[in-house]
């Protein structure tokens, strides 16, 4: 079961680089149309903004588990060893506490979407609840990725020498 989490993990990663790529033809398609005098896709924009989301939550939950969020490291080097495991413990905590009710919310927004049979009309009629649903699912992993760092002890933040940063 581990090894199909950790692969569902390193599959949402890789397709969220995917997507990007994607996204910048999609890009360079629509400007070389438009310099040629073709016409360039109506939808070029809407599909930007929704990968937009999509890539984000989808690589997310990877770069938490690279412990590539945000800690300040400036104030938490700072502090002696005792004091960091306590922050470690409090930060990872507080974080999949926000994960946790942010994907709640987003699953609230996405069912009552779905109840509505809300539509986000821009040059492409799309469901209201697909914007919500890459939210529940990337929160969900990011949740159970901050909760796997603290149960593993593993602290908050990377040291510059753990990054590979050190001069």
């Amino acid at each position: 079961m581990t090894r199909l989490y950790d692969r569902l993990i390193n599959a949402l990663a890789t397709g969220a680089g995917l997507l990007i790529a994607a996204v910048c033809l999609l890009i360079a398609w629509d400007v070389i149309a438009r310099n040629t005098g073709l016409q360039p896709p109506a939808s070029t924009v809407a599909l930007t903004e929704y990968a937009l989301l999509y890539f984000t939550m989808a690589a997310a939950p990877w770069l938490v588990r690279q412990r590539g969020h945000i800690v300040v490291e400036i104030l938490y080097q700072r502090y002696p060893p005792v004091v960091r495991r306590w922050m470690d413990r409090a930060i990872l905590g507080f974080c999949a506490l926000v994960c946790v009710g942010l994907a709640i919310l987003a699953a609230l927004l996405m069912f009552e979407a779905i109840r509505l049979g809300e539509i986000d009309v821009r040059s492409m009629d799309t469901p209201r609840w697909m914007l919500f649903a890459p939210l529940v699912i990337g929160f969900s992993l990011m949740a159970s990725e901050f909760a796997r760092l603290l149960w593993r002890g593993e602290p908050a933040g990377a040291t510059a020498a753990e990054r590979g940063d050190a001069l």
